[in-house]
């Protein structure tokens, strides 16, 4: 469990609406998280790393990746992380419009942790953004990006 405060998300979409919209719900869910926004598979590989332009951003608790991204896929986002050792254990969520069991699966197949499918109305958002935020920041027992073994 983390402490007040801790929490951070790194969502990853090139949609600025969508963007805004998952802030929205997010504060609108009363979640303690702290939500920061990058809109390429690019960005986030770099914040994850702290470089760049990211240098001393902190560790996140999880990130929520769009399949859909300009250059880089989400699934390629996917592959990378959980193929880095120091980036591995983080937590990846899949948001993504997209129905397809053929993507639900290859998300799984290449170590997704979840994946959601984008809700349609606010109300339906902000209930599904705040279960989400209440698992991984209150059920789940999480790595310490912090920790080294």
């Amino acid at each position: 469990m983390t402490q007040l405060g801790e929490f951070q998300i790194l969502l990853i979409d090139d949609n600025p609406a969508d963007a805004k919209l998952f802030e929205t719900a997010l504060t609108e869910a009363g979640t303690r998280a702290k939500l920061y926004w990058v809109a390429t598979a690019e960005e986030g590989i770099e914040y994850l790393r702290g470089e760049g332009r990211f240098a001393g951003a902190g560790p996140v608790g999880f990130v929520v990746c769009d399949l859909s991204l300009p250059g880089k896929s989400g699934l390629e986002f996917l592959v990378h992380v959980k193929k880095d050792p120091v980036l591995g254990p983080t937590p990846v969520v899949m948001y993504s419009s997209s129905r397809s069991p053929h993507d639900i699966r290859r998300c799984y197949e290449l170590g997704a942790n979840s994946y959601i499918v984008k809700p349609m109305s606010l109300q339906t958002i902000i209930s599904t953004i705040g279960a989400m935020v209440r698992y991984w920041l209150d059920i789940v027992a999480l790595p310490d990006p912090r920790a080294l073994d």
